[in-house]
């Protein structure tokens, strides 16, 4: 199966390189590193320093790992991981065939993400202080992660300048595998970021469209902290609302308002459309209505 006589931390170290040269995110790479560094210690407990994995090591770590308690859905996380590492080693021509090849991970029930309703919302977004700075600029951003569904890391990643309030639209530049896109914005959106940037200037020389006073970008624990406050005041004593949680509500609501899930895979940035369908399920679509609004045959006969 091996090609090229490789042991398994120069592997490592190659598709590392592999990794950066693509432009994989930090927190993609972060996973990938965990995944390695589990296989490599369990590896080397059989030889040191450790070789290639075969496909019998890769179903004995899964054994493993299940004795040691851990989530399938760990499990699954770190062997996706691995399989990627065995792929890259099949193209590099370190391997014949991925030892991945026959080895099942085990599967992770169907889960159906939390979301908030259509009154919690409105609770969250009047819960933030409107007539103070930071006010005007919290309401602005918590009103954009429940509009346009963007993930943490793309909203404190926004430029000031990516956002055009004229076309109702928000540029997308550092999307989940480096991809761009562009993502829309209803009207009220519009009126509370037209509020904010009409006092962002204050942030002298900030690009950051969310920012301090002082004009530093906000960061991801800024973010969170600030949500949790204004969950609070709104009165979600007992439930945690996290900037996720908002990008499946914004997902939820799409689509329960009449959105299709093609478009709304293209807001949100999904490669793969089974993802999107998580969200047609989480609102209850009813197939038969939704079939008398748009049956072919009905709208071709006549009255």
């Amino acid at each position: 199966m091996v090609r090229r006589r490789m042991g398994f931390d120069e592997a490592a170290r190659h598709f590392e390189v592999y990794c950066r040269a693509k432009g994989l995110a930090e927190s993609t790479r972060w996973t990938y590193e965990l995944a390695l560094g589990r296989l490599r210690a369990y590896l080397s407990q059989e030889r040191r320093p450790p070789r290639l994995p075969s496909r019998q090591d890769l179903r004995a770590l899964i054994g493993a790992m299940l004795q040691e308690g851990l989530s399938k859905g760990t499990i699954r996380v770190r062997m996706r991981s691995a399989r990627v590492f065995c792929n890259f080693l099949v193209s590099e021509g370190v391997l014949e065939a991925s030892p991945m090849d026959g080895v099942a991970i085990p599967k992770v029930p169907m889960t159906h993400p939390e979301i908030l309703s259509a009154g919690e919302v409105t609770r969250l977004l009047h819960a933030t202080r409107k007539g103070t700075w930071y006010g005007i600029r919290n309401h602005a951003m918590i009103a954009t992660f429940c509009d346009t569904g963007l993930r943490l890391s793309e909203l404190i990643g926004l430029d000031a300048q990516d956002v055009d309030l004229h076309a109702l639209s928000i540029r997308v530049r550092n999307g989940k595998g480096s991809k761009e896109r562009r993502v829309y914005m209803g009207r009220t959106l519009a009126r509370a970021l037209r509020r904010w940037m009409d006092r962002h200037p204050f942030c002298v020389g900030a690009d950051a469209c969310f920012c301090t006073r002082n004009g530093r970008r906000l960061d991801k624990r800024n973010v969170a902290r600030i949500i949790e406050r204004a969950s609070q005041r709104a009165g979600f004593r007992d439930r945690r609302v996290y900037p996720h949680l908002l990008r499946h509500t914004f997902a939820t609501h799409f689509i329960k308002n009449g959105g299709d899930p093609f478009s709304l895979q293209r807001l949100l940035g999904h490669a793969d459309i089974k993802t999107t369908m998580i969200y047609v399920n989480l609102a209850g679509v009813d197939l038969g209505e939704a079939h008398a609004k748009a049956s072919p045959v009905d709208r071709l006969s006549s009255p």
